[in-house]
């Protein structure tokens, strides 16, 4: 079997790793190799602890020549950068006169290719992309048309260890906003205005999944706002990051993901160019999504998801009964198998 090496230098987009991990691993033409930031060594969770490396969060020329060295002797013939961009990958890609083996990599942003630098010098040694969209992927054949890319959806997650202090109540509903809290990202005052005025289940239950106070952040106006609406029991936030173990916890036992990217809003144009983090979470899970109408257009929304209008979004919290009993994620879109097959052949072209 042909040994291939996935590598992430950053501190984020673990969650897309697994499910390249579990393609990889249950081939019968490629045996993974995984190498992580340590950045990200308290976070990993579902790999065998013997086929872990670990790599400097803050790696220098020699670090990454050593990388290049191991590579070499555990025979790799072909690496997947999992978020293939910044100076970090530039520096691994370059820090070899050439390279031993073929390079792949996930791009996050198509931003990315219009205007950085430093992705041309990677695109000059990485000429192969996966992308977590198939409308990011023919943007993508449009922007780089000498540069190939594929798309796959990272669709698996280990299931976590669900501990009894946080199992879900039987008469509570949860809608999962994940991310960190920043109005620019997401519409969260329509979904405060869609609340007032409103005679609200005593057991729905808004997590807004991600650290608030920060220097980007929006946390304490937006809890000012659900304190003037008198809203503070149907939400769960939290000031710092959330520890990896309750974020699994409660996306797992999620009843909808809610993305809040709406049309008209500037969250609109930021992901026309790069996936949500939320949707990822959704699709790992199985949970269904509640979003903008727009995305409707899009083919590998449906079956994942109720659509609805913005401006239309107060009327969703009195039928989330109906929307409960619905079947999702039926289509073999979203069996791990079609995923699979997408990715695998594209690293044997």
């Amino acid at each position: 079997m042909e040994k291939v090496a996935l590598i992430e230098f950053g501190n984020s987009h673990d969650e897309v790793v697994y499910p390249q991990y579990l393609f990889l691993k249950e081939s019968s033409d490629f045996e993974p190799v995984l190498f992580f930031s340590e950045a990200l060594k308290n976070r990993l969770f579902g790999y065998p602890e013997e086929e872990l490396h670990f790599i400097s969060a803050e790696p220098r020329a020699r670090d990454f020549r050593n990388l290049h060295r191991t590579l070499r002797k555990l025979g790799i013939k072909k690496v997947v950068i999992n978020t293939a961009s910044g100076k970090k990958v530039r520096n691994f890609l370059w820090s070899s006169a050439s390279l031993n083996f073929e390079c792949y990599g996930v791009l996050h942003n198509l931003r990315k290719l219009e205007k950085s630098t430093t992705q041309s010098l990677i695109s000059l040694r990485l000429k192969n992309y996966f992308l977590l969209a198939d409308y990011l992927k023919e943007k993508a054949q449009l922007l780089k048309p000498k540069l190939a890319f594929e798309s796959f959806k990272a669709l698996c997650l280990p299931a976590p260890s669900i501990s009894a202090n946080l199992q879900k109540p039987a008469d509570e509903t949860w809608i999962v906003v994940p991310g960190q809290v920043e109005y620019k990202r997401r519409d969260y005052l329509s979904l405060l205005e869609s609340l007032e005025d409103m005679e609200l289940d005593p057991g729905l239950r808004f997590i807004l999944l991600g650290k608030s106070k920060h220097s980007h952040g929006n946390g304490p106006e937006l809890k000012r706002e659900i304190h003037q609406r008198k809203l503070e029991k149907h939400f769960i936030m939290w000031d710092d990051f959330v520890p990896n173990d309750e974020f699994q916890t409660y996306l797992a036992q999620a009843d909808f993901v809610l993305p809040l990217i709406h049309q008209g809003h500037e969250s609109a144009a930021l992901y026309s160019k790069q996936i949500s983090g939320a949707w990822n979470m959704a699709f790992a899970y199985r949970v269904p999504l509640l979003m903008d109408a727009y995305w409707s257009a899009f083919p590998e929304f449906k079956g994942a998801a109720q659509f609805y209008q913005a401006h239309e979004l107060k009327e969703i919290w009195s039928i989330l009964e109906k929307y409960k009993s619905g079947q999702y994620y039926q289509s073999t879109l979203w069996e791990k198998s079609h995923q699979a097959k997408a990715y695998l052949n594209f690293l044997k072209k």
